[in-house]
């Protein structure tokens, strides 16, 4: 079957009436009663910005850490791994915050 087949035969299934999304409704799952409230949304506002602000520094590092290496700096190289370090660690509690969320809440 070519594509222009496939397509046609979507275009007259879509075209009959079928919609694959019918009953499709968004939902943030364990999040939901969370996100109705203020708090709730000031929480989140919290960690959505944490996250950038983390993952910057994260990009900082690793760059501070190949213009270390470039240059043969090894001071420099220590701190810049030691930073990266951090970051990294960073970026991983952030994303772990709403499994370990889900996980009590559930």
């Amino acid at each position: 079957m070519t594509l222009y087949h496939f397509s046609q035969a979507a275009t007259e299934t879509l075209a009959a009436g079928f919609n694959p999304f019918d009953g499709v409704a968004p939902s943030f799952g364990p999040f939901n009663e969370l996100l109705k409230s203020k708090v709730g949304m000031f929480l989140a506002l919290a960690w959505a910005l944490g996250f950038v602000y983390v993952a910057y520094n994260l990009i900082i590092s690793i760059s501070r850490l190949s213009q270390a290496k470039r240059g043969g700096y090894g001071d420099s190289l220590d701190e810049a791994k030691g930073d990266a370090l951090k970051a990294a660690a960073a970026v991983v509690g952030l994303s772990s915050l709403p499994i370990i969320y889900g996980v009590l809440a559930a």
